[in-house]
């Protein structure tokens, strides 16, 4: 039977992350966020990480020189680092906190944590900006791509710039990926050092149908009854499978 006698107490507030979940599968998202059954988790990334911890140096560097950065004059972009507090954009990047907003038609606070503002000097709107690091030999696509984890960083910057709107800020109508790679590098040897070239990635940038997916959550983890076996998720998958060598 797939009931739950005694629900969990409401969460008050959701994260970006929790919300994705929900979207990539509804039973795994009510097992690990209600039941509080952690799926396995994966070892972090921390070469990704020291990308994404001097990237925010070096655009924090501009941003108090209030100069372009030189990744806005080689793609023509008339865009500066967002000016702004310092301990708010500290607290915009910290994943316990991070940006906050009361969902319109739910009960949910809900948050994430951004790496990065910039400023469209031409249209006056802040710019979403999400830091990414690969080693891809192939020029990477995000917006065309059917790859499932590809389709989470469009969303990523979905929420994102949705959570900006809630806090009453002007959000540009493109969010972008600063991408990192260093698979495109023409580096023979090693030497203690990886070449990365730098690239941008833009998105336009959809917010209309969060809300609703937030009602379904809702509905979701307020409901008794663990969702079904999802065909598209890998987890539900393995469980079906290995399933038939349990009694």
């Amino acid at each position: 039977m797939d009931l739950v006698t005694q629900p969990l107490e409401i969460m008050k507030a959701l994260s970006r992350s929790a919300w994705d979940s929900f979207i990539k599968c509804r039973r795994c998202f009510y097992i690990e966020r209600k039941l509080g059954i952690r799926s396995i988790s994966t070892p972090g990334f921390p070469m990704n990480s020291r990308v994404d911890s001097l990237l925010k140096n070096e655009f924090d560097f501009y941003r108090k020189k209030q100069i372009p950065h030189p990744v806005f004059e080689k793609y023509n972009l008339n865009f500066i680092a967002l000016k702004m507090d310092e301990q708010k954009l500290k607290d915009f990047r910290n994943n316990r906190k991070g940006v906050r907003a009361k969902s319109i038609k739910t009960n949910f606070e809900i948050f994430g944590a951004l790496d990065d503002l910039w400023f469209n000097n031409d249209t006056k709107e802040v710019v979403v900006v999400d830091y990414k690091a690969t080693s891809n030999k192939n020029d990477l696509d995000y917006v065309n791509s059917d790859k499932s984890y590809h389709k989470g960083y469009l969303r990523q910057l979905d929420f994102y710039a949705y959570l900006l709107k809630l806090n009453k800020y002007k959000v540009y109508k493109k969010g972008y990926w600063i991408l990192c790679n260093a698979g495109r590098s023409d580096q023979k040897v090693f030497e203690g050092k990886l070449d990365f070239t730098i690239n941008l990635i833009s998105y336009d940038l959809k917010t209309d149908y969060i809300e609703d997916t937030l009602v379904e959550l809702e509905k979701c983890y307020n409901s008794e009854k663990i969702p079904p076996l999802n065909q598209y998720c890998d987890t539900c998958r393995w469980q079906k499978e290995t399933s038939r060598f349990y009694g």
